[in-house]
C-alpha cells in the first residue's frame, strides 16, 4: 500500500541533509510516494520521479509533518 505525501519546508533539516536531498531531485512542494516503512521507526523508502530514496524516519516526519 503506497501513500502519497507532499514535502514541506527543508528549513528544519541541517544544511548538508537539505543540500543532498535537493541534489537528488527533491524540493519543497514535491509529491512523493512511500514505498515501504520499516518497523520501530526504521527507514522509510520513498519514490520520486522513478527514483527510490531511503530516509531516516525523523527526516521523513520533519519533511512531511507525518506522525
Amino acid at each position: 500500500m503506497q501513500q502519497n505525501y507532499i514535502l514541506h519546508s527543508f528549513d528544519c533539516l541541517n544544511t548538508a541533509t537539505a543540500a543532498r536531498l535537493h541534489d537528488m531531485g527533491l524540493c519543497e512542494g514535491c509529491p512523493i510516494k512511500v514505498v515501504q516503512r520499516y518497523p520501530f521507526h526504521g527507514p522509510v523508502i520513498i519514490e520520486n520521479d522513478h527514483q527510490r530514496i531511503g530516509l531516516r524516519y525523523t527526516v521523513f516526519t520533519m519533511l512531511t509533518e507525518a506522525k
